[in-house]
């Protein structure tokens, strides 16, 4: 098990009142009636997952989904996500990390730098 790496972690986005959200939703996006190009979505600096059958998904709040509505998509929710702190476990150390990255690139020519 990890421990904590000491770094601050990024707070979930405010609402429109300045509170942070308990809940955000799973959930995609489609064209809409006003906005065909989903490209567009990329632009609203939203948390987008992967998706399977490569429709955009993404992980929004209430917020967010009001963006995306008034820009002129459809939102789809498919389910409710709590937002809570990711479990310590999961969290990996800067030396591990580093480790990982050095054992791949072992072997290849490095030119400059550190």
């Amino acid at each position: 098990m990890s421990e904590p790496s000491g770094h601050a972690q990024r707070p979930p986005s405010r609402g429109a009142r300045g509170e942070h959200p308990t809940v955000r939703f799973d959930a995609t996006v489609h064209p809409g009636a006003v906005n065909r190009d989903l490209r567009g979505v990329a632009d609203l600096d939203l948390d987008r997952i992967p998706d399977r059958e490569g429709a955009v998904r993404v992980l929004v709040t209430a917020d967010e989904c009001r963006r995306l509505l008034e820009s002129g998509y459809e939102v789809r929710l498919h389910a409710p996500v709590p937002v809570r702190p990711l479990p310590a476990e999961l969290v990996e150390q800067d030396e591990a990390v580093g480790a990982w990255l050095e054992e791949r690139l072992q072997g290849i020519r490095r030119t400059g730098g550190a």
